[in-house]
């Protein structure tokens, strides 16, 4: 489950395109930033991915990276150019397959060659057709998909929707918002033996009634509905700004609940994604981008699950706070960071702290820090990491302070035995999976 938005230049209030990305997966599954630098690669040489071994490229662009532990690429991610991708899970009628490239991988390779969205789009449309997709996406299990991308640089972006080796491309107009199931509809590129297979499956009659997002949908698996609630959620929240949108409306989207209660609700429609008995999906990690050109992006991280309670942090390609984006060779530490900021979520889920309290200070912390990442904007990279480190202090010190009362205070579980028992699983099982792909 995810959900990945995108309100271009013509509906924002900088004139710029913002990004924006809540990742849902297992609870318990660590996904921190990583900086992976550029590099140069010999001829002929491979790379090995989650699953499988690719071709490598001679050159590699320098990328940052939000990537779940155990994954060898990332739920989302920028690269030196500005390119900015993020990936969704659908569910289909093609088959799933033997292990191939995980859409997560797909999304780290095109960071690393594309210095465009369209090439980026080129790049994930080769190696679907040379490598497929599939394999086990499940920290904890087994779960299997195919994936959607939604895909961005300073001037474009584009959806690139599939099914097993199907694909259609849609160029995004305006405000356009993906999650867990099929929509492009209108598309400028599409597989050239998508709609003659569709036709003969009798998925549609001919051209004329042919919908790529219909006719390859799997209508019968539930979470497609889910994702049909959390995109209209995302996009009324978007549009309801249409003009002025900026990185507070963004947020306000990653962190809406559409009406559930956050804790204790069925999650499926609620794009701030809770773990609960009957969906035992998270939003692990967030991010904003204001992405602007020359590799001049402003972004906003959490570090952290559960973007109602993440601070937001912000941070530069070339500046940023060394608690938040990890060297590649440091994932071990960056996975304890973000086990260490999932005391918060577990205090929340206990009722052990005064959450209202809490989202108050919250408030005042991020608009002071919204208020100086304005004034730093153009400063040398120096200033601006300073002033990152700065933030990280005082996220240090907030959340010490919250955690200190969690581990004072007493208990008052929220929901019933089912929910706390739920919990008690996945508190036990914290921090114990320590596998990392590099």
């Amino acid at each position: 489950m995810c959900d990945t938005m995108i309100a271009l230049g013509n509906s924002t209030r900088c004139g710029y395109n913002i990004f924006a990305k809540n990742s849902d997966r297992d609870p318990n599954e660590p996904q921190y930033y990583t900086f992976i630098p550029a590099a140069d690669h010999p001829k002929g040489s491979k790379v090995k991915c989650t699953y499988i071994e690719v071709e490598q490229a001679g050159h590699t662009n320098a990328l940052i990276l939000s990537k779940p532990s155990w994954i060898w690429g990332g739920e989302m991610g920028t690269n030196e150019f500005g390119v900015t991708i993020g990936n969704e899970a659908v569910w289909t009628k093609m088959p799933y397959g033997e292990p191939a490239l995980l859409g997560m991988d797909s999304l780290r390779i095109a960071l690393e060659r594309a210095s465009t969205a369209a090439g980026a789009v080129d790049v994930i449309l080769e190696l679907l057709e040379t490598y497929g997709q599939g394999g086990n996406c499940a920290f904890d299990g087994e779960f299997y998909y195919h994936n959607t991308f939604l895909v961005s640089d300073p001037t474009e972006a584009f959806i690139v929707e599939t099914a097993d080796k199907f694909y259609a491309v849609e160029r995004v107009q305006d405000v356009r918002t993906i999650s867990n199931v099929m929509s492009v509809k209108r598309y400028e590129r599409i597989h050239p033996e998508a709609i003659s297979y569709a036709i003969s499956k009798g998925w549609c009659t001919g051209e004329e009634d042919f919908d790529f997002s219909v006719a390859f949908l799997d209508h019968f698996n539930g979470t497609a509905m889910g994702g049909t609630l959390r995109a209209g959620c995302t996009n009324r929240t978007i549009r309801s700004e249409l003009g002025t949108v900026d990185v507070n409306t963004m947020k306000k989207a990653l962190r809406n609940h559409n009406g559930n209660d956050p804790w204790t609700s069925s999650n499926f429609s609620s794009p701030c994604m809770h773990a609960t008995v009957l969906g035992t999906c998270q939003s692990t990690a967030s991010m904003v981008a204001v992405i602007r050109p020359e590799g001049k992006s402003t972004y906003w991280g959490s570090g952290m699950s559960t973007p109602c309670v993440a601070p937001m942090k912000p941070f530069w390609f070339d500046a940023y706070a060394d608690n938040l984006v990890f060297p590649y060779d440091k994932q071990e530490e960056a996975m304890d960071a973000w086990i260490y900021r999932e005391q918060i979520n577990r205090a929340m889920v206990a009722g052990k702290l005064d959450e209202a309290a809490y989202k108050a200070e919250l408030k005042t912390l991020e608009e002071g820090w919204m208020a100086r990442a304005d004034a730093m904007e153009g400063k040398p990279a120096a200033e601006r990491k300073a002033f990152c480190e700065e933030v990280a202090k005082e996220e240090s010190a907030f959340l010490e302070k919250w955690i200190a009362a969690a581990n004072a205070a007493c208990e008052h579980p929220r929901a019933n035995k089912e929910f706390q028992s739920a919990w008690a699983y996945w508190n036990d099982r914290l921090g114990k999976n320590r596998h990392i792909a590099y």
